[in-house]
């Protein structure tokens, strides 16, 4: 009988434990949050001044606080709720509400930059990636305008490629893009069009050699803490327009896919994780970068020990070569962080593997947003 009943109050305990550890969990998860939104520069202000009102202190009194505890600001809010007699799901109601003032405002100074007219574009944009074909420097810079919806670019990248056999470089494809996007039903929309003029050498495997164009539509749905998306698009030539910067342009029509999800971390700061696609129509003649100029080679390009399946022309040692749509059909995966370091700097490093090809491609950039340097807070 003494088990019985035993048995019974532990039943009984675990279920009102559990349910009393629920607002000191939910309370843990909402000081991450806040403390998350205080650790952004362009956020700390909001959050404090947010915290200020509801405490109804100046918020001058709890960056006193901040200095003399050394505790963060989601802590010290905590603590001065409970020393007005809160207890826990009085304090996990207004850490909630707080949140929700925060997330509040800062959407809507969010849309007030977007609507505050038109702003001038000037971008430089350096990568270094790194595979078995070889090194590939590029440099980007890129001039225009973006506007809360419509965005354009103009831009001429320059390339230095170098592996054992070959070091070579030069201009590339100049180009321009429209970028246009909206939101409806919870839904970021965005489309791209993309023109290339023909200033590339197609010798050294820089471009087409004839007008390229690339339309690519992106639907994409924003959580709190995650953003995935997918993508589809249409090009007569693919470079680095699909999943890695390749080593080489291929001249044919081609579809191309492309799907993740992007996650926001402190300091705006992000992290991404991306597969993709490529499907090629038709025969594709393609031209290497890490080849040394020859004639032309038809008929695949099969390597021994590779299958049946091709391996790149820029494996093969071929400069130009003319294969089947299967023979250059692609996808894999990639995952990839963006660091700001300050207004208008930031670090990018991305890692993505071809499947088929079974290749690997490092890469390390630079962006510098100059407009942003030269003239903050400009508006046209």
């Amino acid at each position: 009988m003494t088990r019985t009943l035993v048995k019974l109050c532990l039943w009984l305990a675990i279920p009102i434990y559990l349910y009393a550890q629920e607002p000191v969990v939910a309370i843990r998860t909402e000081m991450s949050r806040l403390e998350a939104l205080a650790g952004d520069p362009d956020a700390k202000l909001t959050v404090v001044a947010g915290m200020a009102e509801l405490l109804h202190v100046h918020r001058n009194h709890l960056l006193l606080l901040r200095r003399e505890t050394g505790q963060p600001f989601a802590a010290i809010y905590v603590s001065e709720l409970r020393s007005q007699g809160m207890d826990d799901q009085a304090v996990l109601r207004n850490l909630q509400s707080l949140r929700r003032k925060v997330d509040s405002q800062l959407a809507r100074e969010s849309v007030a930059g977007k609507t505050e007219g038109k702003r001038p574009v000037l971008l430089v944009g350096s990568t270094v990636d790194q595979n078995s074909a070889g090194t590939v420097y590029s440099l980007r810079p890129e001039i225009g305008i973006d506007s809360s919806h419509v965005a354009a670019v103009i831009g001429v990248p320059y390339y230095r490629i170098s592996n054992s056999s070959l070091s070579s470089g030069g201009v590339g494809d100049l180009y321009g893009s429209i970028f246009l996007r909206g939101q409806a039903v919870g839904f970021v929309f965005g489309s791209t069009l993309t023109v290339g003029a023909p200033t590339g050498s197609r010798d050294k495997g820089l471009g087409a050699g004839e007008l390229t164009v690339d339309f690519a539509g992106t639907i994409a749905h924003r959580f709190r803490f995650a953003k995935p998306w997918i993508s589809a698009g249409f090009s007569n030539s693919v470079f680095n327009n699909v999943g890695y910067q390749r080593a080489y342009v291929s001249d044919g029509n081609a579809t191309h896919f492309g799907g993740g999800v992007d996650f926001p971390l402190p300091r705006k700061a992000i992290f991404g994780v991306t597969g993709f696609g490529l499907e090629p129509i038709g025969n594709q003649t393609v031209y290497s970068q890490t080849a040394v100029h020859a004639p032309p080679q038809t008929g695949g390009g099969m390597m021994p020990g590779s299958g049946g399946r091709m391996m790149p022309p820029f494996h093969s040692g071929a400069q130009q070569s003319v294969v089947t749509a299967s023979e250059l059909r692609d996808y894999g995966a990639s995952v990839w962080l963006s660091i700001p370091l300050r207004a208008g700097f930031a670090v990018n490093a991305a890692v993505a593997r071809s499947v088929p090809f079974h290749l690997t491609t490092v890469r390390v950039g630079l962006s510098i947003d100059v407009a942003r340097l030269l003239f903050p807070g400009k508006r046209i």
